[in-house]
């Protein structure tokens, strides 16, 4: 027990500066100083673990398995469609009807429809006028209405549409929160809302997704997210089926699904599958996470023109029933022609399940940069290269992250402080921290230093192996085989804080090592002051070292004496000045007390012209003897 006490009586300064820079790293912590840098490690672990569909996945997921298809307003389509942006509602009706008879089984629009068609607004006028004349039929409808019954000729035919809407906030409306719908002719289709509310973080990425929101004055209606509401319609899940939280709050779930939430207002953790389709990392051959297909080949059907002739294929017509492109009506050989039809599931044999759309959840957004429509996510850089993903895209992540249950646990709950997640963080920055406080009671400075360096490591070796289940990826990227790094399965990734354990290890080293230096620094100078006259520097650092101090009433021991004086000094000196006596004198004795404390000798005093020394005192020196023969 008192060995105990004394221990704890020697430690209590390092101690309590341990502590000291513990509450230090636990208030910044709490003031969320590391948010934003542990989000940068979070993006670190994606990209350490590398996309999980794609070319260069290391464990391909076969895109044809993922139930995300994307079709995108590209550039492609911006070149290749007759219309000009924004498209007529009546093309949005076609894209409706093509999808849905190629076997589409849920429509999402990442699009706001909430105004009236502007092309068709401008026809209202001339409509009402012939109208009167009886000759209305000359003016196209209405695009809203096309649209609105396309969308009901779809639900008729088994596939669900979703529009975009958006929980929209003005402090000077009362109520300051509202849905923002569909315009009211596209409500008459009674189509399914999903909600595209955007959830970035600090920096400005989008790494979270809302499944349901709810307006301050209707606390117990939950309006779903796009995405949710997507599956929702492609599971099958009952209208009457309400979402509902654990005890807890860390969860919701609804239907077959359990999603792990980590906010408030219901948002849950995107396991991004990779960066964003399309685009060209180094090769010629496109990305692609997700089936991807331009808005110009869904149109692209025997009554539409595209501007390209060359590129007008009739693309679409070959998934849709009873329809058979333009180029392969132009092939005269009746036998290639047949076999190509049957290849392709036409004519009599026609197999709608041939389809790239067929039952899938097919989203529809704009990537085209103009619109800004893009999201940074975790793989915004990749491949020494910087993509933005389509907004689209990342409702695809969240909707294919959902369906798979393929989320990312987190260490605590969640990755930055807050109530759940804030005893399991302290134990795990006090617990890396006082390993590296060990190494600094036991260790000098250098090789406390190196151990810090290898405790870092070592953790971040460990929290991203955790995510990438994979604890040796940091050894086989530094030899070079990084392709190696194993894939985690579907709920095998878990994200570990990172920057505030690591801060803690650095900040108690820190703190601790300056602590000593200070401290060493100051005994150095009080031993220099009181014995650097009579001692030789290398001797005060040894008596630093040895923490021995000369002891008041002297100390017996086996020590060699030193006496020298001048022969001769009485004659010699009555006879030079006493101006020249004194200068030689105090050259000559500075020049042998040099010479003493270089050879490790410790002063005793003058005696006139004589000087008294002695060895091995009182720093014990090794071979006295021979360095006082040597002097």
């Amino acid at each position: 027990m008192n060995t105990i006490l004394e221990l704890l009586k020697k430690q209590a300064v390092g101690l309590g500066i341990t502590l000291g820079s513990l509450f230090l790293v636990f208030f910044l912590h709490r003031i969320h100083a590391f948010d934003t840098f542990e989000l940068k490690a979070m993006d670190l672990a994606f990209k350490t673990r590398g996309p999980i569909s794609g070319w260069a996945a290391r464990d391909e997921l076969p895109k044809d398995s993922l139930d995300v298809v994307l079709v995108d307003v590209d550039d492609e389509s911006y070149r290749l469609v007759p219309w000009t942006w924004p498209y007529p509602r009546g093309v949005w009706g076609m894209v409706v009807r093509n999808l849905s008879k190629a076997g589409a089984k849920v429509i999402a629009f990442d699009i706001q429809f909430d105004a009236p068609d502007r092309q068709s607004e401008y026809l209202k006028e001339i409509r009402s006028n012939l109208q009167a004349r009886g000759l209305s039929e000359l003016v196209p409808a209405h695009g809203d209405s096309v649209f609105a019954e396309a969308i009901r000729e779809a639900q008729s035919n088994g596939t669900s549409v979703i529009l975009a809407s958006k929980l929209v906030q003005e402090p000077t409306r009362m109520p300051p929160q509202y849905i923002q719908f569909p315009n009211p002719v596209l409500q008459t289709a009674n189509a399914d809302y999903g909600l595209v509310n955007e959830a970035p973080d600090k920096d400005g990425f989008s790494r979270q997704y809302y499944t349901f929101l709810q307006l301050e004055q209707e606390p117990g209606v939950w309006y779903p997210s796009l995405g949710v509401k997507a599956i929702q319609r492609f599971l099958d899940v009952e209208d009457n089926v309400l979402p509902s939280l654990n005890e807890d709050a860390t969860e919701i779930n609804y239907g077959p699904l359990t999603i792990p939430i980590f906010s408030d207002d219901g948002r849950f953790l995107v396991n991004i599958y990779g960066p964003p389709s399309g685009v060209n990392l180094g090769k010629n051959e496109a990305w692609k996470t997700f089936n991807r297909y331009p808005l110009s080949n869904v149109v692209d059907v025997e009554e539409v023109d595209l501007n390209d002739f060359d590129e007008d294929t009739d693309w679409m017509s070959q998934f849709l029933p009873g329809e058979i492109p333009q180029w392969l009506k132009e092939i005269e050989d009746p036998e290639t022609k047949a076999q190509l039809m049957g290849e392709l599931g036409l004519g009599t044999d026609f197999d709608i399940t041939q389809s790239p759309f067929y039952n899938k959840i097919v989203l529809i957004g704009v990537s085209v940069e103009v619109l800004h429509d893009y999201k940074q996510t975790s793989f915004f850089t990749f491949a020494g290269e910087q993509n933005l993903m389509p907004g689209v895209e990342f409702h695809a992540n969240a909707i294919q992250t959902l369906l798979n249950q393929n989320f990312v646990s987190v260490y605590g709950g969640e990755i930055d402080w807050s109530e759940q997640s804030r005893i399991a963080h302290i134990l795990l920055i006090t617990g890396l921290s006082l390993l590296a406080y060990l190494a600094i009671s036991f260790l000098n400075p250098l090789l406390a230093g190196l151990y810090i360096v290898v405790e870092i490591l070592v953790f971040l070796s460990l929290a991203i192996g955790a995510f990438t289940a994979d604890s040796l990826w940091l050894v086989k990227t530094l030899i070079g085989r990084g392709g190696s790094i194993s894939v985690p399965g579907f709920q095998d990734s878990t994200l570990v804080p990172i920057v505030a354990p690591i801060f803690g290890v650095f900040i108690v080293y820190t703190s601790n090592v300056l602590y000593r230096i200070i401290v060493e620094q100051k005994d150095k100078q009080f031993l220099k002051n009181t014995f650097g006259t009579y001692v030789s520097p290398d001797l005060i650092d040894q008596m630093y070292d040895s923490k021995q101090e000369p002891k008041l009433g002297g100390q017996a021991g086996y020590h060699t004496a030193f006496f020298s004086d001048i022969q001769s000094f009485s004659a010699f000196s009555e006879v030079l000045e006493p101006e020249r006596m004194v200068a030689l004198m105090n050259e000559y004795l500075t020049e042998m007390t040099d010479i003493l404390l270089d050879h490790r000798a410790t002063l005793d005093k003058y005696i006139g012209d004589a000087i008294v020394a002695f060895y091995g005192a009182p720093v014990p020196v090794d071979d006295h003897e021979y360095l006082a023969c040597i002097t």
